[in-house]
C-alpha cells in the first residue's frame, strides 16, 4: 500500500513539473537578479509595456529579489530562460564558458561599449569555449524600456543565452527593451 501511495505521489510531481515546463519554449523568460536595491515596481512597468507591445514574443520576468550565486548557477543551467540580466561581474564569470550568444549581428558595439568584452565563444563541434571579444551584453542602464520605468541600476548586463529555446524571440524582446 505504501510502495502505490508513493509511486502515485511520484507519478503525481512528475507530471506537474511536466506541465509546468510547458509554454516555456512558446515565450521569452528573461531572468533577473540585482545585488543592489531592486524595484520590483518598476519591473513590473516593463513587463506591462512589454506585453503590451509585443504580446507576439510573450515575454515574462523571472525576477528574484534576493541574489544568490547558487540561484543563478540553477537559472543558467536548467532554468529554461532566454535572457539574464544580471550584475556584469556575474555574466562575466559564467560567460567564460560560452554561456551567451554574440550580439554583433543585432546591435551596434559602439551603441553600447559597456557590454564589449572578452568571453567564452563556442564554435561549432567544439566543447571548449574561445575567448573572444564582442558585445555579449547590453547595458541595463542604456536600455530604454528601463529608462522610461525609471528603473536604471548600474553595472548590470542583459545576455541571451545559448541555451534559450528560441534565440531569435530573445534577440527581438532584447531589441524592444533596449529600443522602447
Amino acid at each position: 500500500m505504501k510502495r502505490k501511495k508513493a509511486g502515485i505521489w511520484l507519478l503525481l510531481i512528475a507530471t506537474i513539473m511536466l506541465l509546468a515546463g510547458c509554454g516555456k519554449e512558446d515565450g521569452v523568460l528573461i531572468f533577473m537578479s540585482d545585488k543592489g536595491s531592486s524595484s520590483r515596481e518598476g519591473i513590473d512597468v516593463i513587463q506591462e509595456k512589454l506585453t503590451a507591445e509585443t504580446p507576439d514574443l510573450k515575454a515574462e520576468f523571472n525576477y528574484s529579489p534576493l541574489f544568490d550565486l547558487q540561484k543563478v548557477l540553477v537559472e543558467y543551467a536548467a532554468g529554461g530562460n532566454s535572457i539574464v540580466i544580471l550584475p556584469r561581474e556575474t555574466v562575466e564569470l559564467y560567460g567564460k564558458d560560452g554561456a551567451h550568444i554574440v550580439l554583433d549581428d543585432y546591435f551596434d558595439q559602439t551603441d553600447y561599449p559597456d557590454g564589449v568584452f572578452e568571453s567564452g565563444v563556442l564554435k561549432d563541434g567544439e566543447k571548449d569555449a574561445v575567448q573572444e571579444k564582442h558585445l555579449f551584453g547590453i547595458p541595463v542602464k542604456d536600455m530604454k524600456m528601463f529608462q522610461d520605468a525609471g528603473y536604471v541600476p548600474e553595472d548590470m548586463l542583459a545576455c541571451v543565452l545559448v541555451n534559450a529555446p528560441n534565440k531569435d524571440a530573445a534577440v527581438k524582446v532584447l531589441q524592444k527593451l533596449a529600443e522602447g
